[in-house]
């Protein structure tokens, strides 16, 4: 192999902090579409020992590995389009399935990391990249020693959840407990939680050994939770309520833990968990509704007793009655209520009485009406969104049911949606930004080694490069920092 830097011995030139006597054995690809970056950085590889081979592009690399063995692949991870890099990965795993692979990133971020995971990626650095790592890396792959990613098989899901069972529990009783309306139900901490550590089991069951259905010891305990749940005074929606605080915590804590887990079953085991939970509160829920006298079991009542649903009865102009989310949807009293003082028309924004009238004349003559969005004027002066609907209860005399959902909180989830949309739209200017500055701040960074590592250099050429080195740290240290900065905005 020709040497670089003249005729100079490499030991001389470069005395690495690294045992690495044999590098010249490892058969290198290196994959980037930055010019640059392939003469430098491939320079310093050439001078660690290393047999080395690079392309500009996909194509080249395929081409490369079909006919060539190599024991390691370095590839950048945007070559030409992002993500391309995996594709390498992924002929490289396929077709050599020995070579060790190294993925280069100038914006490392979760997706990227997960993306690695799937696509067996041995390990992957951020750019400008630290040559030192690099050699650690391989030189531990030289020496036998496997990556850490690959020193023992990914879990699964099961087996977080019960190693993870008791954490589980407490996250979905502190979560339970910050929700107002299930904190207020008198019930002890052992009460709200003894059924969740039964779910977490039922759940692992599942997971591990398919069924078709719940097994019967999961069906009595969710039997014994609605009997439970009704005793102590609990509404339907808040026992879905304390569901949904279960889903959110099992998906939180899966999250944190994705790198340990086995991607491959994964998606499939989120379903089943969700499928298992429904399969859950079907059978509370059914056995909760047996316990309700059957005077109360019309569909009416149970609407009437809804704390998120607003129900009121009205005749041609006033409201003659109403349940409480009603009337603190509106911000009147039972008072007020009692003594018919609440008009329909004087809660309703001008702009929003016609379709109000033509709400009463579709009931007039279809009994129902086509659900529409209005305001209504509160005693604060706010006017929020609602959705309302209404059906005839009688035409002699006109009397009508209606309900009613505010909008606000739709609303917002909507403005954070767009808010969502702008910021993935910022996300992908600062990933080409990062790349488009990370790449030349690596080059400069290979040079200066090259430069600082030869024998020839006088004392004041020497400090000329010292002193670029401290300016170019300084420089990458400014880009990190920037590029931090922007994407927390």
């Amino acid at each position: 192999m020709p040497r670089c830097c003249g005729s100079v011995d490499r030991h001389q030139l470069f005395p690495a902090p690294h045992p690495i006597q044999r590098m010249a054995e490892i058969r290198l690809l290196f994959v980037d579409d930055d010019d640059a970056l392939r003469t430098t950085l491939g320079a310093v590889l050439r001078c660690h020992g290393f047999s080395l081979t690079t392309v500009a592009s996909v194509p080249e690399a395929l081409e490369l590995i079909s006919r060539q063995k190599f024991e390691v692949l370095l590839a950048d991870l945007n070559i030409g389009e992002p993500g391309d890099g995996f594709t390498v990965v992924s002929a490289m795993r396929r077709v050599q399935p020995d070579a060790y692979t190294f993925i280069l990133t100038g914006y490392p971020d979760l997706e990227t990391a997960v993306r690695a995971i799937r696509s067996q990626v041995d390990n992957y650095f951020a750019k400008p990249l630290q040559i030192e790592d690099l050699l650690d890396a391989i030189s531990c792959l030289q020496n036998g020693k496997k990556p850490v990613g690959k020193a023992r098989p990914p879990r699964k899901v099961g087996q977080l959840l019960r190693e993870l069972s008791p954490v589980i529990t407490e996250r979905w009783l502190r979560g339970v407990l910050a929700q107002p309306e299930l904190a207020a139900i008198p019930i002890s901490d052992s009460e709200r939680s003894d059924h969740v550590p039964e779910m977490i089991e039922e759940l692992i069951r599942r997971l591990e050994t398919p069924l078709d259905r719940l097994s019967e010891s999961a069906t009595e305990a969710a039997k014994k939770h609605g009997r439970t749940r009704y005793l102590q005074g609990y509404s339907i929606p808040q026992i879905l309520l304390e569901t949904r605080v279960l889903q959110q915590v099992l998906s939180a804590t899966i999250h944190e833990n994705l790198f340990g887990l086995d991607l491959s079953t994964l998606v499939h085991n989120i379903l089943e968990i969700g499928e298992t939970i429904q399969a859950d509160v079907e059978v509370s829920i059914r056995i909760y509704q047996a316990q309700i006298p059957r005077s109360l079991q019309t569909s009416f009542s149970m609407l009437y007793r809804s704390p998120y649903l607003g129900v009121a009865i009205a005749d041609e102009t006033h409201v003659i009655d109403g349940n409480e989310a009603f009337l603190r949807m509106v911000g009147q009293s039972r008072e007020q209520l009692m003594a018919g003082g609440i008009d329909w028309g004087e809660l309703t924004p001008e702009k929003f009485r016609p379709l109000d009238a033509s709400a009463m004349d579709q009931l007039r003559e279809f009994g129902t009406c086509v659900p529409y969005e209005k305001e209504f004027v509160l005693p604060n002066g706010s006017s929020p969104p609602f959705l309302v609907g209404a059906v005839r209860l009688s035409l002699e005399p006109f009397q009508w049911s209606s309900y009613m959902v505010e909008l606000t909180e739709q609303r917002k989830l909507q403005a954070a949606e767009e808010k969502v949309r702008a910021w993935e739209s910022r996300y992908v200017l600062i990933n080409h930004l990062a790349h488009e500055l990370n790449n030349p701040l690596a080059a400069m960074t290979f040079t200066l080694h090259l430069l600082r590592t030869h024998p020839g250099l006088s004392d004041d050429t020497q400090k000329l490069v010292d002193d670029a080195d401290k300016m170019l740290d300084r420089v990458t240290a400014t880009v990190k920092r920037v590029l931090a900065e922007v994407q927390q905005v």
